[in-house]
């Protein structure tokens, strides 16, 4: 339907399908005085192609929660406008062509598009839209006619890339829906319209990946659109451990905007990702498509710059430039920090940036909101920044404001790492080498990955190099270059340690001496030293480190399990009591905490007999050390000893599911950046040479490259399951006055708690609901008059 024939339809999706070229009358001012208005304006001038709204040759990708936030507005009865916005090429139009397409305007309703993107000269249709706001002031009974006419049977009106007439458009569209209540208008475009009761739904750009998470590449959505692009260009492209690394590069060096990607992905035809992404450090605006684009206006990331920078006023560009100075998100706190106040004219500036998708917000950390600029765009606007005489200064006042933030330990979060590596250079270049141990420390705890250590590891010996004037300072340095060095294995950890012990020790340290005695003994049970590990770990616990936390463990806890390793289960394991009982001390729900302290318990009773319980304890300890984050040193741990202890026990059944949970733990300890400790690795080999004795070549290679898809439950299922023994056969050893005060299943209760168990595995073991354990426990302690588990173990062990 073109033109006054576009007869609207009240059921499905409808569309126009007129050219919108500009041509016939009304194309110029001139033409304009013989036009009939609105309805000649949106209804001959301004149609899209029909496949705004129709078949797409690729999916939607990491929008789900963005297409459900869309319902939920426009299911609203008082959402009469609503304006999808966000950064230029993030995918708004798509976006909205996908929630019509699926899901239509509800019963009765359609939709009708008007793209000002097919209008050949905007000018033109800013003083047409001026001349109907003109007659609609006047209160033009024609105009009235001609809106009615438009929304004639309508439920939803687009229209969509109308920033070049914005402000003319948005006072005819609140006539609009004054003549036209019944008709919901969305609008999409990079800025808002600013009208009274305007919905807001804003689009940001796809993640590419969070370095502490271990999810999978493929499901990244900025990698699953790279990868999509990609096979429609070149369909065999696919993953591959040489290439996925780049690719992931690549996506974040587009900031995740799905035209960057696009454009990126659509070179493969003739580069590898490694080639692309050289390209697109070197030069990102040179990225382009030939050809044209049914939902985007930009062909080019240098393109959609220049248009975005275009749209800019003076004031808005230069706070823009300004603002470049940051490498990634910040909040208005520090942007005041940098610019030297950053108030009142320079807030409404900031604030119309916001509304024209340019500095994007984000609820951050403890509510306070972040702004992000778009990477391409942010990247042009630090090339201007670095030509102007004032870029010196506010890289001096940003480096000093993320030194300052790094001293306190506030607003150093892992989005600030991009901004504190720029802060380091500045003092680098200036060779403060107490500023960059500074900011060195904050980075350290940013740092979950092995690559991202290392270069840790490098910047903290890099600022120890240049000097660190201030003692306790230095000492600090010293420790941290130590602690990294020892979690990614590497031969300067315990000259670092020592060396930082000395200094604390100089400065009158003496927690800090405690944690390097600590982490010493970290060190040799990592090089496999074990008599060193116990007596480095004894003298720190004798020394008033027992409470100390070293790495988020206890010096107790840490003892107990080198004294586990060394053999000597007796006392590991009433150390292992003594580190649970603290922590549940410090805190009864029991934290983190106080699961390692279970789980190292559980690997002592099951080192010292195979038995249902000890089992069964250490299943329900490992389930809970599946909760931790992959990079948590106790997992791969926890699978090791799970296949040598099997090994040991002669248990080990399932050989191919043996190699898995090995390779498992291998991608584990990769993926944390901490080597196997010496002696742990001299156990795990025997039990691979048993696996590969035990399996064919072929079945042994299948089952080592299935182990880092290999589930954490998966793993665990090599625990033998066998029905328990009962615990009422232990009651005999236990003292006669407390036998006589509790009841048979209480003393069942209280036996098995004095095993570590927990309530849940309690009620498993004994066939009943885990509340009736709860209430079991109750009496147990007011029949004892025991405050904790803890002192109900100490009651039946007396």
């Amino acid at each position: 339907m073109t033109g006054a024939a576009a007869a609207p339809t009240n059921t499905g999706t409808t569309t126009n399908t007129g050219t919108g070229t500009g041509t016939g009358p009304g194309t110029g001012a001139k033409g304009h005085e013989g036009t009939s208005g609105l309805g000649d304006l949106l209804l001959n001038r301004m149609t899209t192609p029909a496949g705004y709204i129709g078949t797409t040759p690729t999916g939607l990708i990491g929008r789900s929660a963005d297409l459900e936030r869309l319902a939920a507005v426009t299911a609203d009865p008082d959402a009469g406008l609503v304006t999808v916005t966000g950064p230029a090429g993030v995918g708004k139009s798509r976006l909205v062509m996908e929630f019509f397409r699926h899901r239509g305007t509800g019963p009765g309703g359609g939709v009708e598009v008007f793209d000002f993107a097919q209008v050949t000269d905007t000018s033109v249709a800013g003083l047409m839209l001026r001349q109907l706001r003109e007659q609609c002031y006047e209160g033009s009974p024609a105009v009235r006619k001609a809106l009615e006419r438009v929304a004639a049977g309508k439920h939803t009106l687009l229209f969509d890339h109308y920033e070049d007439v914005a402000d003319d458009l948005a006072p005819l569209l609140a006539e609009f829906r004054r003549s036209c209540p019944q008709v919901r208008i969305v609008c999409v475009g990079t800025t808002r319209l600013g009208l009274y009761g305007e919905r807001v739904v804003r689009l940001g750009p796809l993640p590419a990946g969070d370095p502490a998470q271990d999810a999978p590449l493929s499901a990244v959505p900025a990698v699953e659109l790279f990868v999509q692009c990609a096979r429609a260009v070149r369909p065999e492209f696919a993953l591959t451990a040489e290439n996925s690394r780049f690719v992931l590069a690549l996506c974040r060096q587009a900031g995740g905007l799905p035209l960057a990607i696009e454009l990126a992905a659509s070179q493969i035809t003739l580069a590898e990702p490694d080639l692309i992404l050289e390209r697109f450090a070197h030069d990102p605006g040179a990225l382009h498509r030939p050809d044209h684009h049914p939902y985007s206006r930009h062909s080019s990331v240098g393109g959609m710059v220049s248009w975005v920078l275009a749209r800019l006023g003076t004031e808005e560009r230069a706070q823009l430039v300004r603002l470049a100075v940051f490498q990634g998100p910040f909040t208005m706190r520090a942007a005041a920090g940098v610019l030297a106040g950053c108030h009142g004219a320079d807030h409404r500036t900031m604030e119309r940036l916001i509304d024209k998708s340019v500095l994007v917000p984000d609820d951050g950390h403890g509510g306070e909101v972040r702004l992000t600029i778009p990477h391409a765009v942010r990247l042009a606007a630090a090339g201007l920044l670095a030509r102007l005489p004032a870029h010196a200064a506010l890289r001096r006042a940003h480096a000093e404001h993320f030194r300052r933030a790094a001293a306190a330990g506030t607003g150093t979060g892992p989005e600030t790492r991009a901004d504190l590596l720029a802060a380091f250079d500045h003092w680098r270049e200036a060779g403060d080498g107490g500023a960059m141990a500074v900011i060195a420390r904050a980075l350290r705890e940013q740092s979950p990955t092995a690559a991202q250590a290392l270069h840790c590891l490098r910047l903290t010996e890099e600022a120890l190099r240049a000097g660190v004037d201030d003692p306790r300072l230095h000492a600090g340095a010293l420790e941290a270059a130590g602690e990294l060095a020892l979690r990614l294995g590497a031969p300067p950890a315990r000259a670092h340690l020592t060396r930082a012990r000395e200094a604390h020790r100089a400065a009158r340290d003496e927690q800090g001496a405690a944690r390097c005695l600590a982490l010493l003994g970290e060190e040799a049970y990592a090089a496999g030293e074990l008599d060193r590990a116990r007596r480095l770990f004894e003298e720190a616990y004798a020394s008033g480190a027992g409470p100390a936390v070293i790495a988020g463990r206890q010096v107790a806890l840490r003892l107990a399990a080198v004294l586990r390793d060394a053999g000597d289960l007796p006392r590991a394991g009433e150390l292992a009591m003594t580190a649970l009982g603290a922590e549940l001390g410090r805190d009864p729900e029991g934290g983190a905490g106080a699961l390692l302290a279970r789980y190292v318990l559980a690997t002592v009773r099951w080192s010292e007999h195979d038995s249902p319980q000890a089992r069964a304890l250490f299943a329900d300890a490992a389930e809970q050390i599946g909760t931790l984050p992959d990079t948590a040193p106790e997992r791969p741990e926890c699978l090791e000893f799970l296949t040598v202890t099997l090994a040991r026990w002669h248990r080990a059944a399932d050989w191919q599911r043996v190699a898995a949970t090995l390779a498992l733990a291998d991608h584990l300890r990769r993926r944390g950046g901490r080597p196997r400790p010496k002696h742990l690795h001299d156990r795990v080999a025997p039990v691979l040479a048993a696996a590969a004795g035990e399996l064919t070549a072929a079945e042994y290679a299948r089952s080592r490259r299935s182990g880092p898809d290999l589930g954490w439950q998966a793993a665990l299922r090599l625990i033998p399951a066998e029905p328990p023994a009962p615990p009422s056969e232990a009651s005999a050893d236990v003292r006669s006055d407390v036998a006589a005060t509790l009841t048979k299943r209480e003393l069942e209760v209280a036996l098995l708690v004095a095993e570590g168990l927990t309530n849940r595995i309690i009620a498993r073991e004994l066939g009943i609901a885990e509340w009736t354990v709860v209430n079991h426990l109750r009496k147990v302690m007011r029949k004892l008059g025991c405050q904790s588990r803890v002192q109900v173990t100490r009651r039946l062990s007396a």
